[in-house]
């Protein structure tokens, strides 16, 4: 169940992608486990064109993502304060995020299929629009969340947890 709980990720999408964390010392074992590992991923994989609700989908760091996997590490060595404070972000910014996605997905699919359908580029104008200022709504929220950790961190911090998403950056370009 606390698997479930808890993303997108960012990806947050990353990341955003949106599921709510788990509460600080719920259930055994918790105060070592970082309740952002229960993440579920709300993309669209095979879907081209539909994977993420923002109109910025790379080189926005996904901090929510990446600190979930840095938890407990004594090298980024995260205060209770500062936990308490970067998870209440992070519900902030999913609850934002699972109000907007299923209207973006909704509006996305009814474009798609009109379009295949023969409808005209004309009449899909307004349904554009509104799924584009849901897109740049949502990648507000997104550059609210960067700038909310962001205040949370030390310099430090952020420091470290920069040449974290450098090292990720290259595995993935290496094995890409």
């Amino acid at each position: 169940m606390t698997r479930k709980i808890l993303i997108t990720t960012l990806s947050a999408a990353t990341l955003i992608s949106s599921s709510a964390w788990a509460q600080p010392g719920q259930g055994p074992g918790m105060e070592s486990r970082h309740p952002m590992k229960m993440h579920k991923k709300h993309t669209q994989k095979g879907k081209r064109g539909m994977r993420s609700i923002f109109l910025i989908q790379h080189g926005l760091p996904h901090y929510s993502k990446i600190l979930m996997k840095m938890w407990d590490d004594p090298k980024l060595a995260l205060s209770s304060e500062q936990k308490s404070k970067l998870e209440a972000v992070r519900n902030r910014t999913i609850q934002q995020v699972k109000e907007i996605a299923p209207q973006v997905k909704k509006l996305t699919l009814e474009i798609v299929k009109e379009s295949r359908s023969g409808v005209k580029a004309e009449s899909l104008s307004s349904k554009v629009d509104t799924l584009a200022s849901l897109k740049a709504k949502a990648t507000k929220v997104q550059l609210q969340c960067i700038e909310g950790t962001r205040s949370i961190l030390t310099s430090k911090q952020l420091e470290y947890v920069h040449e974290h998403l450098k090292q990720l950056r290259k595995k993935h370009r290496k094995h890409s």
